[in-house]
């Protein structure tokens, strides 16, 4: 019983001895506050002065509360840190052995001004001839090479974060970066920083922060993981990170990442996860500041959102902006930004949606670099058919390039006019192969300058609103002065369709196009206009004896069989079907004349042979 009464009697005891050392010292604040300065200008070099109130605490915690204090960074002459308020937490048992370890630092409203170093002028290509921008690319290169060799030289991580602090606490702070050629400032708002065991150790640093970049709308952003810091290597360790932005998209983004970081050398290689409203994807993504290329990413997507061209560096997010706004296709072609993407990437993505046409199962595999960006693999499922392309914008000079080359097997005719909002006009299959190729300084030049040939075939053709059998045999009809007595279907099926198509000057011709019915074989030429929707189209319509199988009217003669019956087609693809073609009945009663003329010349020269002869 006697010990067990002597334990409390001696911690009460060393206390009372503690206080008795400490007490004296805690009585002047002035001398806690020149040993806490004088801490923190061994520890990190910076320089504390403090213009408002101190004051101190015993427990649990010694611990020095300042207001308006600022702190001075080594090496400058400015203010670097301004706080509305500081407190320093200090270790109590450290003290009887004459150290001082701190335990918190927690600051509210601080203002912090960073002064970046002159940024070297951007380049502006779209000012440049051909000439001129090889030898940029080939200095750019040169500059890579540079940077990589010289890159990892100096330590990032410099004295003023060899403190080990037990807890940190940042609050209602704002951080101000001005750029020292322009002075120009952008500020990032930190609502709350929390991190705990703050060390260049390699030991686990648990973060969470809370930050906003004002605008319209701000970005909000809301970070928690773990880090991992080695001062001796650079090298910081993404444990995990959860990130959640709002503002930067109509949708919230969520991303979890994890990976190394090289901070001298500028290159990460990251794993993550992103969620982006209905988009979410998983893959890898390293970042080379001075490593060609500077992102390459795997990533598989269920759905490719033009959000996630950030990935392809923020030349690209604007390009997209550029691409969204509304535009006449007069306007020269971004190059300026296609030209500083440097990516690599292959995207497995289950829906991606262009315009008014969703592609399913896509893979992708792209290489940007020097304002070229090869296409090499884009394979999918588009409405049903089989999609297989390869294409390549070159970008490099002024004048740029496209040229693709494709398959599009069983495409379904009806899904693809309903995507584009367009009347089902025809149903059934259709199978495509390409190869264009064009060039142009807008995309209204690029589009019309594409040429080459496309062929197209289809399987189970209809087209709806319009019988041409119908069409004929109303000729048929006239021609034989008779009425029609049967009911027609309002739809036209064919047996066979398909044409040969050259793309050229915004237009597709049609050379030859070639469609078959039970009883009618038809074969034309025409045009397409691709900016206006107009068409014009001439057949040759050969009749065949078994068309009086429709209606006793239609009957064909021989004289009828040797006709080529004309059909003209002319309107517009948005235009009601039934007003589209019609059949030219005095070019008919010509030939008919013609031929019967010509009939009755055989048949007299006939009689006069046979009476020469005999």
């Amino acid at each position: 019983m006697s010990r067990i009464i002597l334990i409390p009697l001696a911690l009460l005891l060393l206390l009372v001895v503690a206080a008795a050392v400490l007490i004296p010292l805690l009585l002047d604040e002035e001398k806690v506050l020149e040993i806490a300065a004088a801490q923190l200008q061994q520890k990190t070099g910076a320089t504390l002065t403090v213009q408002g109130e101190t004051s101190l605490s015993l427990f649990p915690v010694l611990g020095v509360s300042l207001s308006e204090a600022a702190l001075t960074m080594p090496g400058e002459q400015e203010t670097s840190l301004q706080v509305r308020a500081l407190s320093i937490g200090v270790q109590m048992m450290p003290l009887l052995s004459g150290s001082i370890e701190i335990d918190s630092i927690r600051l509210d409203g601080l203002e912090a001004k960073i002064v970046s170093p002159p940024q070297p002028p951007g380049v502006d290509t779209s000012k440049m001839n051909d000439q001129e921008l090889d030898a940029f690319y080939a200095e750019r290169r040169r500059a890579l090479a540079q940077g990589s060799e010289s890159a990892g030289a100096e330590a990032v991580l410099a004295v003023p974060m060899a403190l080990n602090v037990q807890q940190l606490m940042i609050t209602d702070s704002r951080v101000e970066m001005v750029a020292a050629d322009t002075g120009e400032s952008s500020f990032l708002e930190l609502v709350r920083l929390e991190a705990s065991g703050l060390n260049l150790d390699e030991e686990s640093i648990p973060l969470a922060a809370q930050l906003r970049i004002p605008g319209e709308p701000p970005l909000e952003i809301q970070m928690n993981g773990n880090i991992k810091i080695n001062q001796q290597t650079q090298i910081m360790t993404v444990e995990t990170l959860t990130a959640q932005v709002a503002g930067a998209t109509t949708e919230k983004i969520d991303a979890t990442v994890s990976g190394t970081v090289d901070l001298s050398r500028q290159v990460a290689d990251l794993q993550l996860r992103i969620d982006l409203g209905p988009t979410r994807g998983n893959g890898s993504l390293r970042y080379a500041g001075f490593e060609s290329p500077q992102i390459d990413t795997v990533l598989q997507l269920n759905l490719l959102d033009p959000a996630l061209l950030a990935l392809a560096g923020p030349e690209a997010a604007t390009a997209a902006q550029t691409e969204a706004a509304p535009t006449s296709g007069d306007e020269p072609l971004p190059l300026d930004a296609i030209r500083n993407i440097d990516t690599r990437a292959a995207l497995s993505v289950e829906q991606a949606v262009f315009d008014a046409h969703t592609v399913s199962d896509v893979e992708i595999r792209l290489r940007a670099v020097d304002g070229v960006i090869a296409i090499n693999t884009f394979t999918g499922n588009l409405h049903g058919g089989e999609l297989d392309l390869t294409a390549t914008f070159n970008g490099k000079h002024n004048t740029a390039s496209l040229v693709t080359a494709g398959t599009l097997a069983g495409l379904d005719i009806a899904n693809a006019l309903a995507a584009m909002e367009s009347e089902p006009l025809f149903t059934g299959g259709a199978s495509l192969d390409w190869k264009l190729d064009g060039k142009g300084r807008t995309s209204n030049e690029l589009l019309t300058a594409l040429s080459g040939p496309i062929n197209l075939s289809t399987a189970q053709p209809m087209l709806k609103g319009m019988s041409v059998e119908h069409m004929l045999c109303q000729a048929v009809a006239l021609v034989n002065q008779e009425a029609l007595s049967t009911t027609f279907p309002t739809d036209t099926r064919f047996t066979a369709l398909g044409a040969a198509l050259k793309l050229g000057d915004g237009k597709v011709n049609l050379s030859p196009l070639n469609a078959d019915l039970a009883q009618v074989r038809l074969t034309g030429t025409g045009v397409l206009d691709l900016f206006s929707g107009d068409f014009k189209t001439t057949f040759k319509a050969k009749l065949s004896p078994e068309l009086e199988e429709l209606d006793k009217a239609c009957r064909v003669s021989k004289r009828l069989v040797a006709i080529d019956w004309p059909v003209k087609c002319k309107g517009n693809t948005s235009e009601d079907p039934a007003k589209w073609c019609g059949v030219d009945t005095q070019e008919i009663i010509e030939d008919l004349a013609k031929n019967e003329a010509q009939r009755t010349i055989e048949k007299e020269a006939g009689k006069l042979l046979d009476k020469f002869f005999k």
